[in-house]
């Protein structure tokens, strides 16, 4: 099965439910930007329905469950105990939260798109219950190791290991490969071309989860005198350390390993120094996402979350045993955050640092008879490009952006890089101007949409500037309405999302003396 745009209109249409497209393929950039999104409008909009329906897709066809989990926030968190729960020290279990669940299922399956809400975020002040996860998607980064270009005859390898490559012997061979000394995640060892070219030939339907078997088989949670984890059953698992904190493995040295590993490990070793050889002053990248961690506990092992499981042995969820916690965990990449909000007396209103960290979507239109097959004959005929989009295939993997995004954004599309330039000196003359971050997942936006729609850089620029930029304009009369208007005249009148938006800022403004962006 295969995740494809037109297969998901179909299946919204199916279940009798109507979006535009521009609406849904929006929404798809802007979680593959960055996977933390704020669904704005009035009640009963759709705003919850349309994440629900778009995990719910994904579950199909990719065939797994439990992938969204929606969180009613409630007024009274002041701290994040309510979403990633708490170390229980009277019975020694961890307190865990559908949140924290959500997360270790996604661990599990890190090639599937998993999706939390959390419903009416704004009920509390988010900086006070989400600051942790903020910090943590704000930490992700690329790393880039350089490693000497190793030429590898691995049809002549894989003859000498008795015409197969185990996983074991792929993630020893891989760690040989990459020459290091420290501690490597299991993506350093997934991406090196030896580990790829085994990866490509098992059929593998889950990868990192196969490597982190392979390396944790039988470690059990106990811990040797130098703090590493026990040894696993599995070559792999006996050859290689792995840390108390966190999921990073390396190498042991001849001398820290067991008669019977040292010799296996040996053999590999020996194979692998006669079918490999170094181009002198030649070096590749290995590239990896790496990020902080949210501290759950103090505990050297992982916590039960019921006081009658069994002891954790290896794996932080299954079916058989549940769950258990371990004292840090990453976001999982495959998570994507959406929140939904109204605005009233009883909500709070966002700081600039959440909307800078998210893209800010509105349902405020709300087209009855369209909805129904019908045509309202009072209102006038309102032209709209259709989409079109040359490349139907989804692929909801998280990207980061970074400076080169913003550089390519300049080379390829220098036009609509001057408009958001002209943008950003109209707000920096009144201080109100956004900063680097702003400017490179801007442009990543505007990368992964013409991935899809070549044609319409506009369309996906004028989107951003309604989601990025607008979004933190809030005020009073005599601090907006000259920046609102020249704005307005700044942006070109084809970019009718951001255009149209102004105006009914600028309207607002004059008529109540002051404005928010989300109403």
């Amino acid at each position: 099965m295969s995740v494809t745009f037109s297969g998901m209109k179909h299946f919204y249409t199916s279940q009798h439910f109507y979006y535009p497209d521009k609406v849904l393929f929006n929404l798809y950039n802007s979680l593959k930007t960055k996977p933390f999104v704020i669904l704005s409008g009035v009640s009963g909009s759709g705003k919850s329905k349309i994440i629900n329906l778009f995990a719910e897709y994904y579950s199909n066809e990719l065939s797994y469950s439990e992938n969204y989990e929606l969180v009613s926030v409630k007024p009274n968190w002041t701290d994040s105990r309510a979403l990633f729960g708490y170390h229980n020290i009277i019975d020694d279990t961890y307190s865990i939260t559908p949140v924290i669940k959500l997360f270790l299922r996604a661990l599990q399956n890190p090639d599937k798109p998993y999706f939390l809400v959390l419903d009416e975020m704004n009920l509390a002040k988010v900086e006070h219950y989400f600051s942790d996860f903020l910090s943590v998607i704000e930490s992700r980064k690329y790393e880039y190791k350089r490693v000497k270009n190793t030429e590898i005859d691995i049809q002549s390898i894989k003859s000498s290991l008795q015409g197969s490559i185990s996983l074991s012997q792929a993630i020893i061979l891989s760690a040989l490969q990459l020459g290091t000394t420290g501690f490597e995640s299991i993506e350093t060892y997934r991406n090196t071309p030896i580990s790829q070219w085994w990866l490509s030939n098992s059929n593998s339907q889950n990868p990192e989860a196969q490597y982190r078997t392979e390396l944790n088989q039988g470690r059990k949670g106990e811990f040797q005198p130098n703090g590493y984890k026990k040894d696993g059953e599995r070559l792999a698992g006996r050859a290689f350390w792995a840390e108390v904190q966190g999921d990073s493995y390396k190498l042991k040295t001849t001398h820290e390993m067991d008669a019977r590993t040292r010799s296996d490990f040996q053999k590999i070793k020996e194979i692998y120094d006669r079918y490999s050889s170094q181009t002198p002053d030649s070096f590749e990248e290995i590239v990896t996402l790496k990020q902080d961690k949210i501290v759950l506990h103090n505990m050297n092992s992982p916590l039960k979350t019921e006081e009658n499981q069994v002891e954790y042995s290896e794996t932080l969820y299954s079916e058989t045993n549940g769950y258990y916690v371990p004292s840090q965990i990453e976001i999982p990449l495959n998570v994507f955050v959406v929140g939904t909000v109204n605005i009233d007396e009883t909500t709070n209103v966002f700081s600039p640092k959440v909307l800078d960290r998210s893209n800010v979507i509105e349902f405020n239109e709300i087209d009855v008879l369209g909805t129904y097959g019908f045509k309202d004959e009072d209102e006038s005929e309102i032209e709209t490009e259709m989409l079109s989009i040359n490349n139907d295939s989804l692929n909801l993997v998280v990207s980061v952006a970074t400076t080169q995004d913003t550089k390519w954004f300049i080379d390829e599309y220098p036009l609509q890089f001057k408009i958001l330039y002209n943008l950003f000196k109209k707000l920096k003359a009144e201080n109100k101007h956004f900063g680097y971050r702003v400017f490179n997942e801007i442009a990543l936006y505007v990368k992964n949409y013409v991935a899809h729609a070549p044609s319409d850089v506009d369309v996906a620029l004028d989107n951003q500037i309604l989601q990025k930029v607008l979004p933190k304009l809030n005020g009073d009369f005599e601090e907006l309405e000259e920046v609102l208007i020249t704005l307005k005249e700044s942006i070109p009148d084809t970019y009718l999302n951001s255009t149209k938006k102004l105006d009914e800022m600028i309207k607002r403004l004059q008529s109540t003396g002051y404005v928010t962006f989300i109403k």
